[in-house]
C-alpha cells in the first residue's frame, strides 16, 4: 500500500505554525497548536489596484501586471488624451506623453514596460505608429492603411494590427518588425472593436463586430494564416485578453449594451468560465499582464449616460492572498475643524488649533489627542490659530506660527508634554499656513507659508526655521515657496518632505532643499493632508473635496486606495504610510463645512492561501 510520501515525495509534516512560504504548497502538514490537517491551494481572485491619475476609455495597454503601461483614451464626453501611465503592481505612476493624443488606438499587447507600441486611432484614418523607451515616445514607421478600434499583438519590434474602422469595418492585417508596417493575409471578416494578444506568429483575436451585431467567434494567426478557434462564451466587443496564444485570460468589455465582469481562459481550443469576475463591469478599458496575473483599469462603468471609472483591479492566480490597500474609519473627532496642526504617530496622534465649521473662518484653541480608536480632549493651546504647523509626538510636540483671531500672522511657539501646552520662544518671523515637521518638541522645522492676505493669497514664504528646544534658528530656504493651503509636510528636522500639487515637492537633509519628483495628479493638486516619513509619505485628499491618494517611496508618487471621505486642509500623523492616519478637513462650502472623520491606512498585504483540511 503506498504512503503518502510514496505518492506525493515528502512527508506529513507535524508542525507547531503554520508555514509562511511557497515551497509548501502541496504539502500536507498537522499544526499541533490548532489540532489540525493543513494545505496551501492556489487561489483566483480580483482585488483592488490604485486608480489611474486620469479616467478614460478607450486607450491601449501593454505590459505586466507588476510593470504596466496605459496609453492614450479618451475623457468623456469627447476630450482625446495623450497621458501614458505606468503600473507597478501596486499604483499607477505617470509617464511620457504620446506624442498624439488619441483613442480607441492598438498596442503591441505583449510588449514589455519599457519597449511598448502604440499604433492607429479612431481620432482619423491614423496611420501613426509610436515607440516607447520606458520614458518617452519616439515616431515609428506609418501604418499603410490608417484606422481605429482595431486588434494588436506582439512586441515592439515584431507586432501584428489587424481589422478596425475607417469609414467603415476593415479586414486589413498588417506586421511591424520595428521600423516598417508590412501588409499580410487579411483577417477572415472585416470586423472592428475585437480583443487581440499573443505574439506576432501565434496571435489570439476574439469578439469585436461585423456589420451587425456583437459576435463571439475567436481566430488565432501562425504568422501567415487566420484559423477557428473556440467560440467565445458570448458575444461581445472590447474584451481585454491577457496572456499567449495557448494560455489566455479574457475579462470585462461590453455585451451591448451592457458591460461585464465576466472572466475566462482560453487553452488553445476553447475557453471556460473562471470563477473569479471582476469587482466591476467595465468595457474600452485598459488591459494587460499575463493568464495568472493581470491589470484591468479605468474604462467605461455604467449608464447611460456612461461614466469613466479611474479604478483598476488586479488578477492573481497564486497560492497567495492579496488584500488590497485600503483606508478604514477610525473615531471621530469631537471639534470638527480644518487648517489645524496634526502630528504624532497611529495609535497616538495629536490635533491642534485650526478652523471651526462655523461660517467663514473661527480659530480655535482646541486640543485634541487619538488612541487608535477615540478621540479625547487634551488641554487648549494658549493662542487660538489656524494654519499653524506642528511637529513632534503625542507627549512631545510643538506648535508655532498661524493666524489668530485678529488676523495676526502668529509668531507664537508653544510645547505639548502630552499634558499641557506651554509657550517657548517665538518665531523670528510671523507667518500663517506654515508647514511642520521634525521627531520631538527640541528638534523641529516650521517651513513656508504667507505673511497677509486670505489662504491662497498674501505672499508666500520659503523662509525654513529649525527648533533646538531653546531657539529658532535660520534653515535653508525652499526653492520654490510654499504654504500648508498648497499641500503638508512629514519627516524628521534633517530628513524632511513637503509635498503639493501646485508649487512641487521637496525634501529637507537637515541643511538644504531639494527638488523631487512631483505628484501624478494635475495641477492645482494642492489641499492634501500628508502622513508618513520622508522615504514613506501619503498624501491625500485635495481640490473638489478630493478623496485622491498617493504614495512617496522617498522617488516617486504612485496612486493607491481613495479615502473613503473626500476632503482637503486635513490633519494626519503617522510613522510610515503603512500606518498612516488623516483627520479632519473641509467638506465643501455647505454647512457643515469641515468633517472630524478620522481614516487609518492600510497597505496592500500578502499572504499565504492555507486551507484547513477537514472530511466533510
Amino acid at each position: 500500500m503506498s504512503t503518502y510520501k510514496n505518492l506525493i515525495g515528502k512527508d506529513i509534516n507535524y508542525l507547531t505554525t503554520d508555514p509562511d512560504n511557497v515551497q509548501a504548497e502541496g504539502q500536507i502538514w498537522y499544526n499541533s497548536t490548532s489540532g489540525e490537517f493543513k494545505d496551501i491551494i492556489i487561489s483566483q481572485a480580483w482585488s483592488s489596484g490604485g486608480p489611474v491619475s486620469n479616467a478614460r476609455r478607450g486607450g491601449a495597454a501593454s505590459g505586466t501586471l507588476t510593470a504596466g503601461l496605459a496609453f492614450g483614451g479618451r475623457i468623456p464626453p469627447g476630450t482625446n488624451v495623450a497621458d501614458t501611465e505606468e503600473y507597478n503592481g501596486s499604483g499607477w505612476t505617470t509617464g511620457g506623453n504620446l506624442g498624439t493624443a488619441r483613442y480607441n488606438l492598438a498596442s503591441a499587447t505583449n510588449a514589455p514596460q519599457t519597449a511598448s507600441l502604440a499604433f492607429g486611432s479612431a481620432t482619423s484614418p491614423d496611420t501613426t505608429t509610436e515607440e516607447y523607451n520606458g520614458s518617452s515616445w519616439t515616431a515609428g514607421g506609418a501604418l499603410n492603411a490608417g484606422r481605429g478600434f482595431l486588434g494588436g499583438a506582439g512586441i515592439q519590434t515584431a507586432a501584428l494590427g489587424f481589422g478596425g474602422y475607417t469609414g467603415g469595418n476593415v479586414n486589413n492585417v498588417e506586421e511591424y518588425d520595428g521600423s516598417s508596417w508590412t501588409a499580410a493575409n487579411v483577417f477572415p471578416s472585416s470586423t472592428r472593436q475585437m480583443g487581440g494578444n499573443g505574439l506576432q506568429t501565434a496571435a489570439l483575436s476574439t469578439g469585436g463586430t461585423t456589420t451587425g451585431p456583437s459576435i463571439s467567434t475567436t481566430v488565432e494567426y501562425d504568422g501567415t494564416n487566420w484559423t477557428s478557434g473556440g467560440a467565445y462564451p458570448q458575444a461581445i466587443i472590447d474584451v481585454r485578453l491577457a496572456g499567449i496564444q495557448t494560455d489566455t485570460l479574457a475579462f470585462g468589455g461590453s455585451p451591448p449594451p451592457s458591460k461585464t465582469t465576466l472572466t475566462t481562459n482560453y487553452d488553445g481550443t476553447s475557453w471556460t468560465v473562471n470563477p473569479a469576475s471582476m469587482a466591476t463591469p467595465r468595457t474600452a478599458h485598459f488591459g494587460g499582464g499575463t493568464s495568472s496575473a493581470a491589470f484591468a483599469a479605468s474604462g467605461l462603468t455604467g449608464g447611460p449616460p456612461p461614466s469613466s471609472t479611474p479604478f483598476s483591479e488586479e488578477y492573481n492566480r497564486s497560492v497567495n492572498v492579496i488584500t488590497s490597500a485600503a483606508w478604514a474609519s477610525g473615531g471621530t473627532m469631537n471639534t470638527t475643524k480644518r487648517y489645524m496642526a496634526g502630528l504624532g504617530t497611529r495609535p497616538a496622534a495629536l490635533a491642534a488649533g485650526g478652523s471651526t465649521s462655523s461660517p467663514g473662518l473661527n480659530e480655535t484653541a482646541n486640543s485634541e489627542e487619538y488612541d487608535g480608536s477615540s478621540w479625547s480632549e487634551g488641554n487648549n493651546l494658549g493662542t487660538a490659530r489656524i494654519g499653524l504647523g506642528g511637529a513632534g509626538s503625542q507627549t512631545s510636540s510643538i506648535a508655532a506660527g498661524g493666524r489668530t483671531p485678529s488676523d495676526k500672522d502668529a509668531v507664537n511657539s508653544e510645547e505639548y508634554n502630552g499634558t499641557s501646552w506651554t509657550s517657548t520662544p517665538n518665531l523670528n518671523t510671523g507667518r500663517r499656513y506654515v508647514a511642520g515637521f521634525g521627531a520631538s518638541e527640541t528638534a523641529a522645522v516650521v517651513a513656508g507659508g504667507t505673511v497677509g492676505g486670505a489662504p491662497g493669497a498674501g505672499t508666500k514664504q520659503s523662509a525654513t526655521e529649525e527648533y533646538n528646544g531653546s531657539s529658532w534658528t535660520a534653515g535653508g530656504s525652499m526653492n520654490t515657496a510654499k504654504t500648508s493651503t498648497d499641500g503638508n509636510s512629514v519627516g524628521t528636522e534633517t530628513a524632511g518632505l513637503y509635498i503639493t500639487g501646485n508649487a512641487g515637492v521637496e525634501e529637507y537633509n537637515g541643511t538644504a532643499w531639494s527638488e523631487q519628483n512631483d505628484l501624478n495628479r494635475s495641477a492645482p493638486g494642492n489641499g492634501g493632508g500628508a502622513c508618513g516619513v520622508q522615504t514613506a509619505a501619503l498624501f491625500a485628499g485635495g481640490p473638489s473635496v478630493s478623496g485622491s491618494t498617493e504614495s512617496y517611496d522617498g522617488t516617486s508618487f504612485i496612486t493607491t486606495a481613495s479615502l473613503g471621505t473626500g476632503r482637503n486642509y486635513s490633519g494626519g500623523a503617522g510613522a510610515t504610510s503603512a500606518t498612516g492616519t488623516i483627520f479632519g478637513g473641509f467638506i465643501g462650502p455647505s454647512s457643515p463645512k469641515t468633517t472630524g472623520a478620522t481614516e487609518e491606512f492600510t497597505g496592500e498585504t500578502t499572504a499565504l492561501n492555507i486551507k484547513t483540511i477537514t472530511t466533510s
